[in-house]
């Protein structure tokens, strides 16, 4: 069978998760486009009978929301790591923390903090990314850190919370991949590890990193945007309406419920600094404790002992000093999932749909792809960037499609060149970063807007045009430096691409008067007038 023939048998596999985006991006109502999507995709599955398909639907789900397990030579099965369960695990863990830190006073105190020592929006938007940018160790650890400490600062700087959350959630994803101690790495070795290939996994994933033009660029345009008050497209117009009304929301309501929790006057800043520095200070021993040059604990795992530790230390840092009793204590147990119950619900939906398209055979459809593609061998990285930017898109998962597709690119070492491969392996993390940032069913977006309370689909749609602008440039480097073969010469192409955007965007947004140290200058003027002595 030709791998045209074989995309064709296997095409339905795209169908659920299609369904899914296209119902999200119409209704704008996240839970029923996501089920719908799974049953169509169940459907499909089970030959068009709606019992079964309602069975394969929620063994799928409950598959999907499992442990790690592999079968035994006995046969028996055995649990080798936390899977999405831990994930699930570690989340309300997160959100039991968050409320603590909240009813301790640890948070306003950081408020407090912030407010003395941070002067303008500038300030706030470099302190929000350059957070960010130290949590690299897992990606959901930091949107949902990150999230929840910074959005209360950024609302104090009517910072709309699309911007915020394009921040946290562009941050959380780009970082991780480029980290070579995150959790994404060792993901990713092991996927190339799968080539069985007479090569370094590891060295050859650090390699990668030189040439993942996306999320570098896209950090690059984080910082330089917040620095000089530039927003495009959707983005201008949530931060228009922020500054100039109030509304943070322009207009939409959040994800998340913004009800604040009780604090204690009496927090202190470290009642946040602590809990947060033992959480870190934990996961990373978990993570990288290793034994025979393997590690101990897996991901998931790691991140819900180090969670675990962190509420046991909150226990022995406020009680004593009579922030909160024991019943306050517990009580933010149930507060803390309340809080996260939405995302999990979504999550275990998403996770759903992705089950529910591997079943379809979405890996033989991406396969027989990439064969058609074999040939065009110096165009392959700029190929592999757009295959995986849908695939990424489609599905909602940065690591189900490196999953997929870095071991069908790995092996391509031998009829490629080395180089090339590494190029083509940078060019599939890459659109996997970016399908999982912009897409409506990933758990980054989901999430992202979870921790900064803000509208799920509005702020995708906001952030969807400046990711694609960034994809623009990275697609221009992978095909510069395919062509060529030479990194550096897809980095000098980039870098004048990007110098153009920014300044262009500049000039025309200053003579506009639309960038946003402008707008906000005259708005306070207008409100406050004595704040223009404090904004910078």
């Amino acid at each position: 069978m030709t791998p045209l023939q074989i995309m064709g048998q296997h095409f339905w596999a795209l169908i659920p998760a299609l369904t899914a985006i296209v119902l999200a991006l119409i209704t704008k109502e996240v839970y029923i486009s996501l089920f719908l999507g799974i049953f169509v995709g169940a459907m499909i599955n089970a030959g068009g009978n709606p019992i079964e398909a309602l069975k394969v639907l929620f063994e799928t789900m409950a598959n999907a929301m499992g442990p790690d397990t592999e079968v035994t030579e006995s046969g028996d099965i055995a649990v080798t790591g936390a899977g999405n369960a831990g994930i699930f695990i570690f989340i309300c863990l997160l959100g039991i923390l968050v409320a603590l830190m909240s009813k301790a006073g640890g948070a306003k105190a950081f408020g407090r903090w912030v407010h003395t020592h941070i002067k303008s929006r500038r300030g706030a938007l470099l302190a929000t990314t350059g957070l960010g940018c130290m949590m690299f160790m897992d990606d959901y650890f930091n949107r949902l850190t990150v999230g929840s400490i910074m959005a209360p600062v950024n609302d104090q700087f009517r910072i709309s919370r699309a911007k915020s959350t394009f921040i946290v959630g562009s941050i959380s994803v780009s970082i991780c991949i480029l980290v070579p101690v995150s959790s994404w790495a060792s993901a990713i070795s092991s996927n190339i590890a799968e080539a069985h290939l007479e090569i370094s996994a590891f060295n050859t994933y650090v390699q990668t990193i030189g040439a993942n033009f996306y999320p570098i660029f896209l950090l690059l345009f984080l910082f330089a945007t917040s620095i000089l008050g530039i927003n495009m497209f959707g983005m201008l117009k949530h931060e228009r309406t922020a500054i100039e009304t109030g509304d943070l929301l322009c207009g939409l309501t959040p994800s998340r419920s913004d009800e604040e929790i009780e604090s204690n006057p009496r927090g202190t800043l470290w009642d946040l600094i602590l809990p947060i520095a033992v959480l870190v200070a934990s996961c990373c021993v978990f993570l990288l404790i290793k034994k025979n040059g393997e590690a101990i604990f897996d991901t998931n795992t790691a991140l819900c002992m180090g969670a675990c530790i962190a509420l046991m230390f909150c226990l022995v840092l406020y009680l004593p000093r009579k922030l909160m009793t024991l019943k306050d204590y517990t009580g933010c147990f149930g507060t803390g999932f309340k809080s996260i119950a939405d995302v999990i619900l979504i999550l275990a939906l998403a996770w759903t749909l992705t089950g529910i398209c591997h079943s379809l055979s979405l890996n033989e459809f991406v396969g027989a792809f990439a064969e058609c593609l074999g040939n065009f061998k110096s165009l392959l990285p700029a190929i592999f960037f757009l295959a995986a930017m849908g695939c990424a898109f489609a599905t909602g998962t940065s690591w189900g499609t490196f999953g997929i597709m870095v071991p069908i690119v790995a092996p391509m070492g031998m009829a490629i060149g080395y180089d090339l491969m590494v190029l083509t392996i940078s060019a599939v993390l890459s659109g996997a970063v970016f399908g999982d940032q912009v897409s409506p069913i990933s758990d980054a977006t989901i999430l992202s807007a979870a921790a900064c309370r803000s509208n799920h689909l509005g702020y995708v749609k906001a952030q969807l045009p400046n990711a694609l602008l960034i994809a623009a440039i990275a697609f221009v480097c992978f095909l510069v430096s395919g062509l060529s073969g030479r990194i550096w010469l897809g980095w000098i192409v980039g870098i004048v691409l990007f110098a153009a955007l920014i300044t262009t965007a500049y000039f025309i947004q200053k003579k506009n008067g639309t960038l946003a140290g402008d707008l906000y200058k005259k708005a306070m003027a207008q409100e406050q007038p004595d704040i223009l002595s404090e904004e910078n």
